[in-house]
């Protein structure tokens, strides 16, 4: 699907469970492969002072977005398929807490930014600055407004 993109499309948007190294390997090869065009990307971003909080709200969008099968060839890429096959048989049972229990410290490192301001901060700039040329923080949905304030705040003025 992203080969088709492009050769057709005027730009991708690449899914919040992209890593750098899945852009790297799959999404900028299969586009280069059409007209190249550019690429944005969903950044799973979530924002708190408490920071073991805020990679809890991480690791649970990981683990909802990680139950759909056809995601697995990004979770290949990054040697996540044991997670995310927990993940899915948690889902089957309708226990989200093992869901995001699931999601290890490695699959939020790589796939998010969850922690303090600072932590995004330092951790956008170290795996994910020129990744996309568009990147797209994603805030958890059901941390409301507050979390797509904190996001937007971790990087409006950073000191």
């Amino acid at each position: 699907m992203i080969e088709a993109a492009g050769a057709v499309a005027d730009g991708l948007v690449g899914h919040p469970l992209f890593t750098p190294e899945y852009v790297t390997e799959v999404a900028r090869p299969a586009l280069a492969r059409g007209n190249g065009p550019p690429i944005a990307g969903y950044i799973t971003t979530s924002v708190s002072e408490d920071r073991r909080a805020a990679r809890r709200n991480a690791a649970a969008v990981i683990a909802f977005n990680s139950t759909v099968k056809t995601y697995r060839a990004v979770h290949r890429v990054g040697g996540f398929e044991p997670q995310a096959d927990a993940i899915r048989e948690a889902w089957s049972r309708g226990d989200f807490g093992a869901m995001a229990d699931a999601v290890t410290d490695e699959m939020i490192d790589a796939i998010a930014l969850a922690g303090t301001p600072d932590e995004v901060r330092a951790r956008f700039e170290e795996r994910w600055d020129g990744v996309y040329r568009w990147p797209l923080l994603w805030p958890p949905a059901f941390t409301g407004l507050d979390g797509a304030r904190a996001a937007v705040d971790a990087f409006k003025n950073p000191v």
